[in-house]
């Protein structure tokens, strides 16, 4: 062979390895329509999210997707790899097996996973430092520092497992920010019970670390390159010496247009208190996320609402593409099918505009 035909041939070689490097995978759709909460009773009852799909075969072809739980200690109990077979890995094959029976209204995934109480024991003393233990809703909780750097560290690398091994799934369609979550897998819900400020303050919690957290949760996920990333928003808590909590909303609207810089379309904004009336605290939050547009969604502040059909008409008045019921306590599965189709239509010609 030449050399001259060598050269040729590696220059090919390169080109091709630096095309392959480039190709961006396509976004996944976003979710439209009800969404079912998914397995939730394992934050009062203890053990590992049970992911039944059992509300949905008594209601099929109605919801447009339905939320996969985990928690961290379960993916990753010790520091390394992931296991081999995850409950991420049962539960997606229960959803395939679900829109096998029913392929015209096959049902969109999105993946919670759970930090804060619910973080391995060995992220909960990365820093050197004691868990933090502290009592939330009558309920003992071990937390880590999930606002130190260490903790973070451990979360990014751990969101990059899952990323490799889920973000080609074709049935994952969204990924929810739990980043810096404590007690809910909310990022920015710190509890306004003074015992767990003080508590959480004495094991050096700062107003800080805990910006810092919120705003590098967008590049926790960055291994998530085709799968859209839904960030729950709620006002900046900020605390003092004393354990008091000071909203900050536009701290919030700060990390709310970050993330749609980066992400662009990906970013999918979501609110965790959708309520008729609307709570105080929240509105204005809403007229933000209006402001920045689609992709945005909601999950119902209350597991049955006393108005249910007019939280769902006003989530869909906001630009919600798709609103989160609870599957559990209730929730959806006590409403009738025939108001489920209802509700599910009024997805149908909603639109989400910029205002």
């Amino acid at each position: 062979m030449t050399v001259g035909r060598v050269a040729c041939l590696l220059a090919i070689a390169i080109s091709c390895t630096v095309h392959a490097q480039t190709v961006k995978l396509p976004i996944k759709t976003p979710i439209k329509g009800l969404v079912s909460m998914g397995a939730y009773r394992f934050v009062a009852d203890g053990g590992q999210p049970d992911n039944t799909l059992w509300p949905l075969y008594r209601a099929p072809k109605i919801f447009g997707g339905i939320v996969i739980v985990a928690t961290w200690a379960e993916l990753q109990p010790s520091k390394g790899n992931l296991p081999e077979h995850t409950s991420i890995d049962r539960a997606l094959a229960a959803v395939r097996e679900y829109n096998g029976v029913n392929p015209d209204a096959p049902l969109a995934v999105k993946l919670r996973v759970w930090g804060g109480f619910e973080a391995p024991a060995w992220a909960t003393t990365l820093d050197g430092e004691q868990p933090v233990a502290v009592t939330f809703n009558n309920k003992p909780r071990t937390l880590g520092h999930a606002w130190r750097s260490e903790y973070r560290n451990a979360w990014r690398d751990f969101q990059a497992l899952l990323a490799a091994r889920y973000d080609n799934d074709p049935l994952i369609h969204e990924v929810a920010v739990t980043s810096c979550m404590t007690f809910t897998a909310e990022p920015f819900f710190v509890p306004d019970d003074p015992t767990v400020l003080q508590t959480l303050h004495k094991a050096h919690f700062t107003n800080e670390d805990y910006r810092a957290c919120l705003k590098g949760a967008v590049e926790d996920y960055a291994g998530w390159k085709a799968t859209r990333v839904e960030f729950p928003f709620n006002p900046f808590s900020e605390m003092d010496d004393s354990g008091h909590i000071t909203p900050r909303l536009e701290f919030t609207h700060e990390v709310m247009r970050d993330c749609r810089v980066r992400l662009g379309e990906r970013c999918t904004l979501d609110n965790h208190d959708l309520n008729v009336p609307p709570l105080k605290s929240v509105e204005v939050l809403y007229t933000e996320m209006r402001a920045l547009g689609g992709p945005i969604e909601f999950q119902t502040f209350y597991e049955t609402p006393d108005f249910y059909e007019g939280t769902i008409a006003y989530g869909v008045g906001l630009g919600a593409g798709s609103i989160e019921l609870w599957q559990d306590y209730k929730g959806f599965p006590d409403v009738p099918v025939e108001t489920l189709k209802q509700w599910a239509s009024f997805f149908d010609t909603a639109t989400v505009k910029k205002r």
